[in-house]
């Protein structure tokens, strides 16, 4: 079969060398070899070009193989309805390669001068290039709320090669980005040099893409139960979107509050009392909640206490826990957050030779009711010591 396609493209690039019409070459391209992943045809290079292919006539076959790669990935369809957080990363994929199909058509007109390098033309490159400032989202939900899932299905392979290519994807979309310049003459001297990354770009999009859409898609398809994909949309609601995204609907947060092994169920994830109190006694800050009535519900028992907590407070009014020269300022942070005013307010003390930062934070549901307010107290006295970095161990 290999030997076949080789005499196939062996046969288009006689065509190219004879100049017959370039669309007449590419539909027997497709007719005759279909879907062609571009690596082949650099496999074949050497041996083409030392049968007589010409290179100027090689370079013309890789071209029309890879813009047929590009346009094969761009147009394939979704595999799942509207609404599936895989239809809309597929959707994300097929607009993205049409945005880089275009950004590299119009910089190497620019750049080869076919076309003057007017003022719409420069605000479009601009444009297509904040696209994919953008799509940075796409590979955050990708790599945090897809990989994970598939992961835990015991497929670990295609997770970490695909998120290692996106490494390589955001290190040509730095060069991208790095040519942009706000001023049009900037831009203009950036056009030859950007239709090269911009090339880069359409083909890896391609070869990445096509792997999620026929492998690693169809592979989550097969194994994720509905509740995992209501997961997945929860997380990506959580991450964000691309202005270009079609959103996907998912169930919303689970209403279970403790599961059949007694556990509390967060919408992130299932914490047993034991976990939780582990937790909150382990933190490095000081944290009581009052709630919407003003009454002390809870506070964490840090290891190191920065103000003294009794449990006779729980049930406290948060007002008859403060001296009276510092009440009116509760209050009116209460009130404040009560009346939607303010969302936090924040001080900072010296106390017994050290920094002490207190914050308070309106604490709201999905429906921006007020449930009450978060104190949070912190020592800071040696953070706020910190210079340079430290990446790693001592």
């Amino acid at each position: 079969m290999a030997s076949e396609r080789k005499k196939i493209l062996r046969d288009i690039a006689n065509k190219i060398g004879a100049r017959e019409d370039l669309k007449d070459i590419k539909k027997y391209f497709v007719e005759n070899l279909g879907l062609l992943n571009p690596s082949e045809i650099t496999f074949y290079k050497d041996e083409f070009i030392q049968d007589g292919v010409a290179e100027k006539d090689y370079q013309v076959l890789l071209n029309m193989g890879l813009e047929i790669f590009r346009e094969t990935i761009q147009n394939q369809k979704p595999i799942v309805p509207k609404g599936h957080p895989v239809h809309t990363l597929m959707a994300e994929h097929a607009l993205l390669l049409e945005y880089a199909n275009e950004l590299q058509s119009l910089v190497r007109a620019l750049s080869k001068g076919e076309r003057e390098p007017r003022q719409e033309f420069l605000s479009r490159i601009r444009q297509l290039i904040g696209f994919f400032v953008e799509s940075e989202s796409h590979y955050l939900r990708e790599e945090n709320a897809l990989f994970p899932i598939v992961e835990k299905h015991g497929l670990t392979g295609p997770p970490k090669a695909m998120w290692s290519e996106h490494q390589d994807i955001h290190a040509i979309e730095k060069n991208l980005f790095d040519l942009n310049s706000e001023t049009d003459k900037g831009l203009t001297n950036s056009l030859e040099k950007m239709s090269e990354v911009s090339l880069s770009l359409a083909n890896i999009l391609a070869s990445h893409f096509y792997k999620e859409n026929n492998i690693l898609f169809p592979a989550s398809i097969r194994m994720f139960s509905e509740e995992e994909w209501d997961t997945v949309v929860q997380d990506f609601d959580d991450i964000g979107y691309c202005s270009y995204s079609i959103r996907p609907v998912g169930k919303g947060k689970p209403t279970e509050v403790v599961s059949d092994e007694g556990e509390v169920v967060f919408g992130s994830g299932k914490l047993s009392v034991e976990m939780l109190e582990a937790i909150f006694s382990h933190l490095p800050i000081d944290m009581t909640f009052v709630d919407a009535k003003d009454r002390v519900q809870f506070f964490s028992e840090s290891p190191e206490r920065i103000f003294v907590r009794s449990r006779a407070i729980v049930g406290r009014s948060v007002q008859l826990c403060h001296p009276q020269n510092s009440v009116h300022v509760v209050e009116e942070i209460l009130n404040d957050f009560r009346d939607g005013k303010r969302d936090s307010a924040e001080f900072w003390i010296n106390l017994g030779g050290k920094t002490i930062h207190i914050r308070y934070f309106a604490v709201r549901d999905d429906e921006d009711n007020y449930l009450g307010c978060l104190e949070v107290s912190q020592d800071i006295t040696d953070i706020l010591k910190i210079t340079g970095e430290k990446r790693l161990l001592d």
